[in-house]
């Protein structure tokens, strides 16, 4: 077996023989399902279940790009898209984008609160895992490993909350795709606009609680680490489908 790139097998290859030398903690004795389970004995079987979790918010994240992309092409109006699902397709997006950064890129150098000392050792693992293959081939993920961006995702309930009552005199677009983030007549008691997982079309851009992801750089980033680290050929095995 290569020592580079994971493999992947299908459901009848789902039960993975113990690896030569013992680990630490306790391991599955078999894995059933119907997705595929990434396979690569230098690393735990526990890890490439998780990974595996990473891979799918990947694919996830590229699918909704391109359906809201689609959905705005679609769309007869000019300065903003009105379909019906363009809010739950910016949702998934945005947790499925936080989710792929979470299981890939969180390396936040101390256990999180009520992480166990087993979660904590293996997400530091998992990063520096994913991080060698990106590495190699000069990818630098800089949208999927944003902090601050992944944390506003991930926290909407806490982060929401504290933005939607900051201050007075705010108005809110939330969930909505629109031409430009400016050049909205607003009602004389707003005196600034602000925006929640909402899609500037001629940016290609989703303003979130003052952050900024850059849909091409996030699709493109999603692509590359599926194929350094998965192996997988995304515009291959998905586009059309």
């Amino acid at each position: 077996m290569r020592a580079g790139l994971p493999q992947f097998f299908g459901i009848q290859d789902l039960v993975l023989p113990r690896q030569t030398e013992p680990t630490q903690m306790a391991e599955p004795a078999a894995v059933y399902g119907i997705k595929q389970v990434v396979f690569d004995q230098e690393i735990s079987l526990t890890q490439n279940i998780i990974l595996v979790q990473g891979r799918s918010a990947l694919i996830s994240t590229v699918q909704q790009i391109d359906k809201l992309h689609k959905l705005v092409q679609e769309d007869p109006l000019v300065n903003a898209a009105v379909s019906p699902e363009i809010a739950p397709t910016l949702s998934t997006l945005c947790h499925q984008a936080g989710l792929a950064s979470t299981i890939l890129f969180e390396d936040f150098p101390e256990p999180h609160h009520r992480e166990s000392e087993t979660a904590y050792q293996l997400r530091m693992e998992r990063v520096e895992y994913v991080n060698q293959f990106c590495s190699r081939e000069g990818i630098k993920p800089t949208v999927l490993a944003d902090r601050e961006m992944r944390n506003s995702l991930t926290h909407i309930d806490r982060d929401l909350a504290d933005s939607l009552t900051e201050r007075e005199g705010v108005g809110w677009f939330i969930d909505v795709a629109v031409e430009t983030r400016a050049d909205f007549d607003t009602h004389e008691d707003i005196d600034e606009l602000r925006f929640c997982r909402s899609y500037i079309i001629g940016e290609d851009t989703i303003l979130h609680l003052g952050q900024e992801m850059d849909l091409e750089k996030l699709r493109w980033q999603c692509v590359a680490v599926l194929a350094v680290v998965f192996g997988v050929d995304y515009d291959d095995q998905f586009q059309g489908s």
